[in-house]
């Protein structure tokens, strides 16, 4: 008989049953695991709240209570403090060109970089280049977002959370979890509902009556998009919008540190729970899977608080230059302003007298507009 069993056999009886007391004392009482998941997750936190966070009349921010917000408060005060702001950068690059100037500047807008993101040209435009017309919508303000699923979503987690805090308490008497979930939300709620959030997001000139702005709104040389955005008297200016302007608060320095050090006295109150753990743990977790899912999914313009409608389907063509032609009869200067965009490095002489021809035109229609 071969003495490898007998061996192995003698392995198994000297191994310590004390090695595995922890793990099941671990997975019983998962107690450190929670303070740690409390300290991770605070990038997720601020980009849901980016997404999400509501305008006047609503103050309501449907961005459930998670793991990452204690982390989030005091990256907030080192934002608000340093660089006085509360959305993160945009996490898409992108231009925007006024197509009246025909000036282009880097879009430093976190809901205009997600505009530009989340557009999807149609299916058979892959090739090519393909151009977006849309028109402002006057009857609604620009800035208020329509409610979509992502809202509800995270309106449904919440009563959810709520929910599950409450199991503890009818069965074991253990109020503390839903005390604990009932206090973060709130927090969150308040985090949600500073102003400077509404400010910031849509720090831009109004568009008075009888004004008008054209912009084109593209990733840049190689992209297969572009779009184009037309407002008539209505809507924010979307290049002051592009902009990233500053807005200096110190009532939001005040309410940032304020509710950081609530954060950590919720964190604290946290480590005191000895029973009923798995309950915290699945009310954060749900909380964390909302945020991941609100700070990243993609929207439609409305959600995200631009109110546009189509104005004819998408100019495409397989040849970008083609398609920048064809944009020009559709808006002046529309193609003309492109030019340089996505060819960065020169023309055809053929493409290049259609350029000049273009120019030569538009100076001539400012001289007759100025006699």
């Amino acid at each position: 008989m071969s003495p490898l069993p007998k061996i192995f056999s003698r392995s198994l009886q000297t191994i310590n049953t004390a090695d595995f007391s922890a793990v099941r004392a671990q997975w019983k009482n998962p107690n450190d695991i929670l303070t740690l998941l409390m300290i991770i997750g605070g990038d997720i936190v601020r980009g849901a709240l980016s997404q999400l966070a509501s305008s006047d009349p609503r103050p309501f921010t449907p961005v459930a209570f998670s793991f990452g917000w204690v982390v989030y408060s005091f990256s907030a005060i080192l934002s608000i403090v340093g660089s006085h702001r509360l959305a993160p950068e945009p996490d898409y690059r992108c231009s925007l060109i006024d197509v009246q100037s025909g000036y282009a500047r880097d879009v430093n807008s976190w809901v205009l970089a997600r505009l530009v993101r989340d557009y999807r040209p149609p299916p058979d435009h892959k090739r090519g280049l393909s151009i977006a017309f849309f028109d402002t919508i006057p009857e609604k303000d620009t800035g208020v977002p329509d409610r979509d699923w992502v809202y509800y979503l995270g309106t449904f987690v919440i009563l959810l959370q709520l929910g599950i805090a409450v199991i503890p308490g009818i069965f074991h008497g253990n109020w503390l979890i839903l005390i604990l979930t009932v206090g973060g939300n709130l927090l969150a709620q308040i985090q949600g509902a500073i102003p400077q959030w509404k400010q910031e997001l849509w720090a831009a000139r109004k568009i008075g009556k009888d004004k008008r702005e054209v912009v084109c709104l593209t990733k840049g040389n190689g992209s297969s998009y572009a779009i184009v955005i037309r407002s008539d008297s209505c809507g924010l200016r979307l290049a002051d919008l592009a902009g990233g302007r500053e807005v200096e608060s110190r009532t939001t320095v005040y309410m940032t540190c304020i509710l950081a050090v609530l954060w950590f006295v919720h964190l604290l109150t946290m480590q005191s729970v000895d029973n009923d753990p798995w309950y915290t743990l699945a009310i954060g977790a749900i909380g964390m899977l909302q945020n991941v899912i609100a700070a990243g999914v993609r929207r439609a313009p409305g959600a995200l608080g631009f109110h546009l409608k189509e104005s004819f389907p998408p100019v495409h063509d397989d040849k970008a230059f083609q398609a920048l032609k064809s944009a020009e009869e559709k808006e002046e200067k529309v193609g003309l302003v492109l030019v340089d965009i996505f060819f960065p490095g020169g023309l055809r002489p053929s493409e290049e007298r259609w350029r000049k021809e273009r120019k030569r035109m538009y100076n001539i229609d400012k001289s007759e507009q100025e006699l």
